[in-house]
């Protein structure tokens, strides 16, 4: 017996060198945590909940029903103990959700800090996770004004059986780590930890970027002080809002050369690019889906970097005073709160005169400074629009892929059927198929 144990134990030992030593060798050398001054971050995260194999076939029964492709997530586990019973098994925790924090620029640009958090889910600890290297998806969530819909909140919160489609990119994010990833999601400022610190920069560019980029040192500093190890090269993803961060930060990450991240994918779906095309298209429209969107930012630009604007040059009573307690983070549904003819919100001033009228100047320059420009991208770009998308029109994002690939850089763009709400399906179907393709 003696002879068999000291057997088994050299075994495991040479193979555990051996995959060390091929996870050193190779070109995804290991990261670090430092600050920008190179001293270590030491954060462990604080758990904040942990999901079982059962809880994980809740989230992709529900995913199911909502039309989300989850055939590539294998949840037929077995459990290297042959005693245990299916129910023991069913109810061992597999995927963890650790909460990170950080301090980062107020987006004011006054040169004040919030306080920054997020989600990072990572497979709970056995040999198996001390052996691997993990990849880093940073999954920008799309827009939310529910505080409660904060990944870092959601997650403390979570009921699995309500099964509400506000949650299933987090489900689906969830599912994926259980696959073997490292998934950070961030709360936006102005939610979660920064809730009041802040109204949230939407469609600040730069704001989201920076305090996404705080976020994932502290998570990279979270996986080291946990034990996890990780890949240098980031995978890159997110839809609507989500998307227009992801690309943002991708090419903020590509363009700054005092950068020390790299990205090996971005995969990006129902992404805003040109607000200035947008907010055109928007002002000339009958009809548009998701009306508040416009609004949002403009609050957003007005309550942060940009408080010289004048609300009412923009939004008609009521909308240029009550529309902002819509977006206090107290409600889930502010959408029907607007009407879908842009008329009937924004001023003639705004819908006739942006381009001619002086006041408005400033408004162009905002769009044209928070829009995602043309780079010649390193990494591997797949975008994916509905072709019937009436909120975050399909010619913004097409027309955006083909000036970056004139730009010298390289998309590849994907149609997909339904309006920004259905289109999410061609998302998430794409992002199963490339995923396994960058474990």
């Amino acid at each position: 017996m003696k002879h068999y144990f000291n057997r088994i134990l050299l075994f495991t030992t040479i193979i555990s060198f051996t995959l060390l030593t091929n996870s050193c060798s190779n070109d995804e050398e290991i990261n670090d945590a430092t600050h920008a001054n190179n001293q270590k971050i030491i954060y462990k995260g604080e758990e904040i909940n942990s999901f079982s194999y059962s809880d994980l076939k809740l989230m992709k029964s529900q995913l199911e029903k909502s039309n989300i492709e989850v055939s590539n997530v294998d949840l037929n586990v077995k459990s290297e103990n042959s005693i245990q019973s299916k129910e023991a098994i069913d109810n061992n925790p597999c995927v963890v959700a650790l909460k990170v924090t950080c301090k980062t620029p107020h987006p004011d640009r006054s040169g004040r800090y919030i306080d920054a958090s997020g989600v990072l889910l990572v497979p709970k600890k056995n040999l198996l996770t001390d052996l691997k290297n993990y990849r880093i998806i940073i999954a920008t969530p799309p827009t939310y004004t529910y505080n409660n819909l904060a990944p870092s909140i959601a997650f403390k919160k979570v009921s699995l059986i309500d099964g509400n489609n506000e949650l299933n990119y987090l489900y689906f994010w969830t599912l994926q780590a259980q696959s073997g990833f490292a998934v950070l999601i961030p709360d936006y400022p102005g939610f979660g930890d920064s809730y009041g610190q802040c109204f949230h920069p939407y469609l600040d560019s730069k704001a989201m970027v920076n305090s996404t980029i705080d976020l994932l040192k502290s998570a990279e500093s979270t996986l080291s002080a946990n034990g996890y190890r990780y890949k240098k090269e980031l995978m890159i993803t997110g839809y609507s809002l989500g998307g227009y961060v992801a690309a943002s930060l991708a090419r903020k990450i590509e363009t700054d050369l005092s950068n020390k991240y790299t990205v090996k994918l971005l995969f990006t779906g129902g992404t805003p690019c040109n607000l200035k095309q947008i907010a055109d298209i928007v002002r000339h429209s009958n009809y548009t889906q998701h009306t508040f969107f416009l609004s949002y930012g403009l609050w957003g630009y007005k309550k942060n970097a940009y408080p010289q604007i004048k609300i009412t040059d923009y939004l008609k009573p009521p909308y240029d005073t009550q529309s902002l307690t819509y977006f206090n983070g107290t409600y889930v549904y502010v959408n029907e709160f607007f009407p879908h003819n842009p008329a009937d919100i924004y001023t003639e001033k705004f819908i006739k005169y942006l381009d001619t009228d002086p006041d408005l100047a400033i408004m162009n320059s905002i769009l044209d400074e928070n829009s995602v420009k043309p780079w010649k991208n390193k990494c591997r770009f797949i975008m994916i629009h509905g072709v019937s998308d009436v909120s975050v029109y399909y010619q913004n994002a097409k027309d955006f892929a083909n000036q970056q690939n004139q730009y010298g850089g390289n998309v590849t763009f994907y149609n997909t059927v339904g309006d920004h709400i259905v289109a999410v399906e061609g998302y998430y179907l794409k992002a199963s198929q490339y995923l396994k393709l960058y474990e």
